[in-house]
Order: C-alpha cells, then structure tokens, then sequence
C-alpha cells in the first residue's frame, strides 16, 4: 500500500486511514506536502490542458469531416469533454462496486469525493492487492484531469456566467449606466443614474 500511501499527502483531501504518528513523520508530511501539492497540481494542469487539447483536435476533425460552424464545434468539445469524465466516474465506481462490495450509488458517491479531493473518509477501500492499488491512483489521477478537463473547457461560461452574475448585483444596487442622447447631439452620453427606494 505504499504507492496509496505517498500519494495521498500530494492531494488537498485525505480520508483519514492513513496518517503519521510521530513528530518526525508529521513533520515530514509537511514538508513533502509543501513541496509535493504544487507539483502535483502542476503537472494534473498540464496533462489536463493536453487532454483538452485532444478532444479539441479529435472535434476540429469530425467538424471538416462532417462539417458545422466554430460555436457548435465548442459545443460538441464541452460535451464531450463532460461525457468523458462521466465516463470515468461510472468505470471506475462499478470496479469499486465489483471489488469492494458496495452499493453502486455508494461507489458513484466515493469516487466523486475521491476525484473532487474531498475525501470524507466514511468509506474507504479494503481491498490488498496489487493490482487493485495500481488501478486505483491510476483511476484517481485519471478523474482529477478529467475533471480538470471539464474545467478547461467550461471556462468561457464560468466567464460569462460570473460577468452576469457581477452585471446584475451592479443592477441591483443601482449602479447601471443608462445612456442618455442629447437631441442637439450625435454622440450618446452616460449617465450615472441611482434609483432611491423607499
């Protein structure tokens, strides 16, 4: 299990199974952490960009194959992008389900806890061998670029959706620009206008 064991300080989240006990121990989980978290961040970033990258190439292709507009083909990587990672998930929660014995709804719940670094630890794999250790970091470190995949490609509406939501509390205090136009001019003029209520 030492291959599980080195990599849980190198994510933001732990289930608390493992853990040191002494002050030696803690204090060298701090100081590999310290160093370790923005490497592995690092390099999950990278390869997430890469598989952004891919699926955005794989989608350039099927567009001048089967043709459509630059806004669909956006729309067809962020779908894609999502299936994969939905895709993911479902993999790697029915291997959880056939290994473990756990429910499958309790194997999806895992997994998402697992690939968003939360890491509650009220569920945690019993499981000893080999090949069950390998498959799990490589599951682990599969959903978080997947999920930073997601990310990626959902970074136009996360934009977009945070200009509107900054647009509307600017409304709401009564901070809009209204623009008035000066009949004896053709230029439009803002005009701070503050509503008062009552």
């Amino acid at each position: 299990s030492s291959g599980i064991n080195a990599e849980w300080p190198l994510r933001p989240g732990g289930y608390g199974a493992t853990y040191p006990v002494t002050d030696e121990g803690r204090g060298f989980c701090i100081f590999f952490a310290l160093i370790g978290i923005p490497l592995f961040m690092a390099c999950l970033a990278v390869y997430a960009q890469h598989t952004a990258n891919f699926i955005r190439w794989i989608c350039k292709k099927l567009r001048k194959l089967f043709g459509g507009k630059d806004e669909e083909n956006e729309k067809v990587q962020q779908i894609v992008t999502l299936l994969f990672c939905i895709v993911v998930i479902l993999t790697f929660s029915a291997y959880l389900t056939y290994k473990e014995d756990w429910s499958y709804f309790d194997s999806i719940y895992f997994t998402f806890i697992s690939f968003t670094t939360i890491g509650f630890g009220d569920l945690y794999p019993q499981s000893s061998d080999t090949l069950f250790y390998f498959l799990f970091v490589f599951f682990i470190i599969l959903g978080l670029i997947s999920l930073g995949t997601v990310i990626e490609a959902q970074t136009t509406n996360f934009s977009s959706f945070l200009n509107f939501i900054s647009s509307t509390c600017e409304c709401m205090c009564g901070k809009c620009v209204t623009v008035e136009k000066d009949p004896n001019s053709d230029v439009d003029e803002p005009n701070n206008h503050v509503e008062t209520v009552a």
